[in-house]
């Protein structure tokens, strides 16, 4: 049995049977091939591990394999394991401008792709061009065209779609480099003063449509620092969900609908999971 404790950004000891670290398409394509259930992890960043021991199911890892960035007509092109904090260093190695926002946004392109990936204001999909995927059953490849894309708040056709994220195009602009150094400065100061530096997976719920958001609801009812095994809502962060040092994904579970129950008993409001659960 292979750990995922490592693959998961909640930290989550989690074991599985089957998996791959494929270093080309056509390996993406005979694990497929293989297993009548497959799933794709990349950073692990937005997933709750609801499983210790996973017998049934093949994990594809696309990391390390799959993380060139280059220049392209169009563009610039990232591949489905380059980070976005990778992508945000290589822009501002070359003095573009408009990912700097997700300087400090623990995620892959593929993840990013899927999710439609927010900070501060900013979603990934105003900077993209095309996507790049691999349709899971036909097993071709396609490239689709923003305009062709379904996206909105922390959603993409991309969710439910039997396809996998290949790469994508960015559109960014030239800027000088102190500008956008500023920016990502700014960026990840509001991040660490916000956020905890234990494990956690970022916010757990998508934004309600209500005037004061999830993390304050959480404080005004007093749950900061409420815990159940090793699962901890926040004392920093009332949104954020935190593995102290051995949380269960059933732990994490219980602790979100926890959050859930006591924000629909307090304010009416029913909270929608932003993360996936796995």
């Amino acid at each position: 049995m292979f750990s995922l404790k490592s693959y998961n950004t909640y930290h989550i000891e989690s074991f599985a049977k089957h998996v791959y670290f494929p270093q080309s398409l056509d390996e993406i394509i005979e694990i497929y091939k293989r297993h009548t259930k497959v799933i794709i992890l990349g950073n692990g960043s937005n997933i709750i591990l609801t499983q210790s021991m996973y017998d049934d199911v093949a994990f594809i890892v696309i990391k390390d394999q799959f993380k060139k960035i280059t220049h392209v007509s169009d563009g610039v092109y990232a591949e489905a394991g380059v980070l976005l904090k990778e992508l945000s260093l290589y822009a501002y190695d070359h003095s573009l401008s408009g990912v700097e926002t997700f300087f400090d946004v623990p995620a892959s392109i593929g993840g990013a792709m899927i999710m439609n990936t927010g900070a501060y204001g900013d979603e990934i999909y105003d900077h993209v061009r095309y996507v790049d995927v691999l349709d899971r059953e036909s097993f071709t490849q396609q490239r689709i065209d923003k305009a062709n894309i379904d996206y909105g708040y922390r959603y993409s056709m991309f969710k439910t779609r039997p396809v996998i994220i290949l790469g994508a195009c960015f559109d960014l602009s030239a800027k000088p480099q102190i500008e956008i150094k500023d920016k990502m400065d700014n960026i990840l100061s509001q991040r660490q003063a916000k956020l905890p530096p234990e494990p956690s997976a970022g916010s757990v719920f998508k934004r309600p449509n209500y005037h004061i958001t999830v993390g304050e609801m959480v404080e005004k009812i007093g749950l900061k620092g409420f815990q159940i095994g090793g699962a901890q809502i926040s004392p920093k962060h009332g949104g954020v969900i935190i593995n102290t040092g051995n949380a269960t994904g059933q732990q994490i579970l219980q602790l979100v609908e926890h959050i859930k129950q006591e924000v629909l008993m307090h304010y009416q409001v029913q909270l929608e999971l932003e993360q996936i659960l796995v």
